[in-house]
């Protein structure tokens, strides 16, 4: 085992439940070492030395990666890092950059369009209105190897669009990356739903997908510390290579969504 690499002490305070945080540790430290599909993880009661947490937190986190498709258990052997697969679960902690990110996958994003919105969106009925003047269409697509994964736009306010460079929004994870840069565009609450449409025309061409298929639609309001809904977007996942998955924990002072 390297002894370079140091696991963190787990942050009791956080509002990430500790076996998340331990799961993603690991994941930090197989990145560190630049393990392979095939290369152990760290035993059991290796990590019990390593990070001050219980056995029953040491199981959730690996059963957390194991879930994930990042590790593979083998009895009588060990945990090992899975092949890549294409179908990848969405983490709601890190969102779909980091989320892919964590787990080595690398994404491209390509942007297809800047454009000032004149009709309000169609995507789902009741959705909220940015605050705000002159909402902004972003539209991107995400690629990984040369597949697309998903449709991304994002509505905002003209002036929080012109704070970035376009090398910026044409490359950089959007949210939370750029916008957690501004305390007016941190989010720090938000609704999804998730909605199953079919693709119209410039999306399916956009996608190279069948007019009329069906897929799923995550829509999204974020609000900000001042409970302003300052941008709504969504994702058009590509079904086929994408899962997304939740978790939900009740704690002794609030309910957690991960």
């Amino acid at each position: 085992m390297n002894e370079k690499y140091c696991f963190p002490p787990v942050n009791r305070n956080s509002y990430k439940p500790i076996y998340i945080q331990v799961s993603e540790m690991i994941i930090d430290y197989a990145k560190f070492l630049n393990l392979k599909p095939g290369d152990a993880l760290p035993s059991e009661n290796q990590l019990l030395s390593m990070i001050d947490v219980s056995r029953n937190t040491v199981r959730l986190a690996v059963d957390r990666l194991v879930k994930m498709n990042f590790a593979q258990k083998i009895r009588g052997h060990g945990t090992f890092i899975c092949e890549k697969e294409h179908s990848i679960n969405l983490d709601f902690t890190q969102g779909f950059e980091g989320t892919l990110h964590r787990l080595g996958i690398e994404i491209e994003n390509r942007l297809v369009e800047i454009k000032p919105l004149d009709s309000p969106v169609n995507w789902i009925n009741g959705l909220s209105l940015i605050n705000g003047d002159d909402p902004t269409l972003i539209r991107r697509i995400k690629m990984s190897s040369g597949d697309i994964l998903a449709l991304e736009d994002r509505i905002l306010s003209k002036h929080i669009i012109e704070r970035y460079t376009k090398d910026e929004l044409k490359n950089e994870n959007i949210n939370p990356t750029l916008l957690g840069k501004y305390p007016d565009t941190d989010s720090i609450r938000f609704k999804y739903y998730f909605v199953s449409k079919p693709l119209n025309q410039i999306e399916a061409k956009i996608l190279k997908q069948k007019e009329g298929s069906h897929f799923l639609q995550r829509i999204g309001e974020y609000y900000n510390f001042a409970g302003e809904c300052f941008m709504v977007g969504r994702h058009i996942f590509v079904s086929t290579h994408i899962h997304v998955s939740y978790e939900f924990e009740i704690t002794d002072d609030c309910c957690k969504l991960t």
